[in-house]
């Protein structure tokens, strides 16, 4: 069987392979490919390779699979110029397949999902995050104006779906319900079985961390600003009074310049580091290990891989109430998306706190447990048998 995957990542191509900076590694698609034999990946034309803006790119190109790359459909270009030549591309592609994946929120995902729908194939929605979050607190007057138009199709969508398969355990089940469909919640995010040492080495450091400079921490893309790192940036130009020895660190490709103007205009060159990006895996890892405090301060969110791989090394964490932050943290853990003020006093209260800084090491650790790769796998698998036989027998 043949199926589609559509969805607005953006990819760029050297002639021969297929990369992209964010989630869609070649690794991914074995996911799918346990059960449909070849798939078609709808995206977003990037631009050339040496485009400045791209982080680690990462060899998207693997057996079976091939892409269709589009041009920007949330773009008024895309809406007014090129979307009926598109449109017809995109439902050929499904005339020859078995059946549609969306992932959502996305506008090839949604056009995709009219076409399926139009042409009757199978397809069932990955649902990944909230446009609503996205767009309104993106900042813009067009952007609050567009968010309840956005949050409303996709919602609509999610409801017909006959297969809707969610990265939170509530929050996107709450906000684009599925009431007639098989539905699982399944995290993008799959890790190995942290290690009881790891947990012991945190412990150490935590002992050590009031004799020492502290570090705070952020894994974040620095292309937009939806990762939040304004908001910790304005909390400490008012917190940073209380702690004399502190540094924040932001791990994480993009260009850096409009954030060292934002940290210039806050007076805090002397403790705010923007150290680039790094290959996945040990090096991400051994960056966790030297923060003393992780910092999830998304704008919008579905479930951060950022901030499980922070717990599972066993890291103190604050997040922002966006998408399923909530999910993982504690409610005293939580500040308000966008909530500086909220930031700062959090800051002040849980940073001197010995007590917090142990118990969040180890209820932290153990929660990530829940995303060891074998647990994850099992439930998606599940989830896609069941939609590879519909598609194989839609009557």
């Amino acid at each position: 069987m043949k199926i589609v995957f559509a969805h607005d990542t953006r990819f760029v191509s050297d002639g021969t392979d297929t990369y992209c900076d964010s989630y869609f590694e070649a690794a991914v698609w074995q996911r799918y490919l346990k059960h449909f034999d070849r798939i078609t990946v709808i995206g977003r034309q990037g631009g050339p390779l040496s485009e400045a803006g791209y982080g680690n790119l990462q060899l998207s190109s693997t057996q079976n699979v091939e892409f269709e790359l589009v041009s920007n459909l949330s773009s008024l270009r895309g809406q007014l110029v090129t979307r009926w030549t598109q449109l017809a591309r995109i439902k050929q592609l499904l005339a020859s397949s078995d059946g549609l994946i969306a992932r959502l929120p996305s506008e090839i995902g949604l056009v995709a999902i009219g076409c399926a729908r139009d042409l009757g194939k199978p397809w069932a929605a990955e649902v990944v995050g909230c446009p609503w979050d996205g767009i309104w607190n993106f900042g813009t007057i067009k952007g609050k104006l567009y968010a309840p138009l956005a949050y409303h199709r996709m919602r609509r969508v999610v409801r017909q779906a006959k297969f809707a398969i969610y990265v939170t355990n509530s929050f996107l089940q709450r906000r684009y319900p599925c009431p007639s469909g098989l539905t699982a919640a399944v995290s993008d995010v799959e890790l190995e079985r942290p290690a009881k040492t790891t947990l012991s080495r945190r412990l150490t450091r935590q002992s050590q961390s009031f004799d020492r400079t502290l570090k705070l921490g952020t894994i974040a893309t620095l292309n937009g600003r939806f990762k939040g790192i304004q908001t910790v940036i304005s909390a400490l130009s008012l917190a940073r009074h209380r702690f004399p020895s502190l540094t924040y660190h932001v791990l994480g490709g993009g260009d850096p310049g409009p954030w060292q103007k934002l940290i210039h205009q806050h007076r805090l060159e002397d403790i705010v580091r923007m150290d680039g990006s790094v290959p996945s895996g040990e090096p991400v890892i051994r960056w966790l290990d030297d923060i003393d405090v992780y910092i999830q301060p998304s704008l919008k969110e579905g479930l951060p891989r950022a901030l499980i791989e922070a717990m599972s090394r066993g890291c103190p964490a604050i997040g922002s109430s966006a998408g399923g932050i909530p999910e993982l943290l504690e409610n005293t853990d939580i500040f308000t998306a966008g909530g500086v003020d909220e930031l700062a006093s959090l800051l002040a209260r849980k940073l001197p706190d010995r007590q917090w800084m142990e118990e969040s090491a180890r209820k932290n650790w153990k929660l990530s447990a829940s995303f060891e790769k074998a647990i994850i796998e099992g439930r998606r698998d599940e989830f896609y048998r069941h939609f590879a036989s519909y598609v194989a027998n839609p009557k």
